[in-house]
């Protein structure tokens, strides 16, 4: 017999968690042999267990789903993970890509084709439906801001003043001047309410 597909499932929502635990056990061909809430909890599980596939939540309490799948990806490089979200901004993709998720679906996706992505993953292919993959190609083409600059979107996005940004920063006004200008240019936009707007659509920034 074919060993069937083993899973570990990680998302902070134990209704969201149970119910997809429940229905891809249904599978003939899929077992869950691991849960749980955090990324942290899920580098661990990963080394006791080796599941053949991680289905990761992207936003999970303290260490999130990009950085959890770097952690496992960095130990075993050939970890095979999904990533499934409520979130599918073009940053949230383009990061969990980077981390090495070799898929990425959306939580509104039907049963079917998280079922199909897990089966495509496990025979060694890929899965980013073609939103996702159109996303993810839009972001490849747009340079990446810096950390001194993410900084000062966020409080962008906060609806915070330069003389505001530079207090908080602890930087000069002009030095803060200079920041939002790049800023700018990267997103492509011509005003800061374009840059908060860009910011949250994109997936760069998320509103708590």
């Amino acid at each position: 017999m074919t060993p069937k597909i083993g899973l570990m499932l990680v998302d902070d929502h134990f209704v969201v968690r149970m119910g997809l635990a429940a229905s891809l056990a249904l599978e003939p061909d899929m077992k869950i042999v691991a849960e749980c809430n955090t990324g942290e909890e899920a580098a661990a599980l990963f080394r006791r267990h080796r599941p053949d596939i991680v289905i990761m939540d992207n936003q999970l309490p303290g260490m999130n789903g990009a950085e959890a799948t770097f952690a496992i990806r960095r130990e075993t490089p050939d970890a095979r993970i999904i990533v499934l979200s409520v979130h599918d901004g073009e940053e949230d993709i383009f990061r969990a890509v980077q981390a090495g998720a070799v898929g990425y679906l959306h939580k509104a996706a039907r049963r079917d084709e998280i079922v199909a992505a897990i089966r495509s993953v496990r025979a060694g292919q890929s899965c980013f439906p073609p939103t996702i993959a159109a996303k993810l190609a839009a972001r490849q083409q747009q340079a990446s801001l810096s950390k001194r600059e993410l900084e000062v979107l966020r409080l962008i996005v906060d609806g915070y003043s330069n003389k505001e940004i530079a207090k908080s920063l602890n930087l000069a006004q002009v030095t803060v001047k200079l920041h939002v200008g790049h800023v700018l240019e990267k997103l492509g936009v011509f005003d800061r309410t374009q840059a908060a707007t860009a910011a949250i659509q994109r997936g760069i920034v998320h509103l708590e």
